[in-house]
């Protein structure tokens, strides 16, 4: 039987988010990429839909709003965790510097639509959003549009509201990376060198010329690095293609 590798998305994203990842992996792990929390209000119960998905024992990997998720979900899932990926996230609150512009790209979604807030939002996210393939970001756009402007909203609030996640990172008991890319502007490096420090034996790598999507923006890297990660701390050692960890 194959380990399961859960893959959790940020922000209005869905499976699409992470294409380049399943497409590579998919022949090694059993992915799992939850539904049904994008409309939920909170954290919280975000956090319990994907609970009630989850497997006895699984690898986990969480981006952006899909940390946040996963941090609340510690103390239910530490056990069961053969490994996680942290992937430009953050442990703490809202930094109310982010909250005009979640609510700027809210505003921008109801009057405009959610496709513009989508463009509005991966222009910000990316380092340089032309670089990302023009089908990848046909799919990203389309994705955002089908989950909707309730979702939205109600995602954007919650991500305001969020609680602080900082205390749980000390329940960690499995091995986890941190990544996060050199130039994000949403959670920054010192977000991640945060978490990466508050967890002990964690590695931490740092993604050159790249925004707030690694797995987007440079998904040959990200799948390297998932790859040999997967592989070391699971039985997949077929995995291991060479590469070392880029700290």
């Amino acid at each position: 039987m194959p380990e399961t590798l859960v893959l959790l998305p940020g922000l209005q994203s869905d499976h699409t988010s992470w294409t380049y990842q399943i497409e590579h992996l998919k022949d090694h792990y059993d992915i799992l990429v939850p539904k049904g929390h994008h409309s939920k209000t909170s954290i919280a119960e975000m956090a319990d839909c994907v609970l009630d998905q989850l497997p006895s024992r699984f690898h986990f990997a969480a981006w952006s709003m899909g940390g946040y998720v996963a941090m609340h979900m510690l103390p239910q899932i530490r056990q069961r965790l053969i490994s996680l990926v942290l992937i430009s996230t953050s442990a703490r609150p809202e930094d109310p510097a982010n909250t005009k512009r979640r609510l700027d790209n809210l505003a921008t979604a109801e009057s405009m639509g959610m496709a513009a807030a989508n463009e509005r939002s991966l222009a910000f996210s990316c380092l340089d959003v032309d670089r990302l393939d023009v089908q990848q970001r046909a799919a990203l756009k389309q994705s955002a549009y089908d989950l909707g402007v309730d979702a939205y909203r109600a995602q954007q609030h919650a991500i305001i509201k969020r609680p602080d996640g900082r205390a749980n990172l000390a329940l960690i008991c499995c091995p986890t990376l941190v990544i996060v890319g050199n130039g994000d502007k949403v959670t920054p490096p010192v977000r991640a060198q945060e978490i990466h420090a508050a967890i002990d034996g964690s590695e931490y790598s740092l993604i050159k010329d790249c925004g707030h999507c690694p797995p987007l923006e440079k998904p040959d890297q990200i799948n390297q690095l998932l790859s040999y990660w997967l592989s070391r701390h699971g039985t997949n050692t077929n995995l291991v293609d060479g590469q070392k960890m880029h700290n």
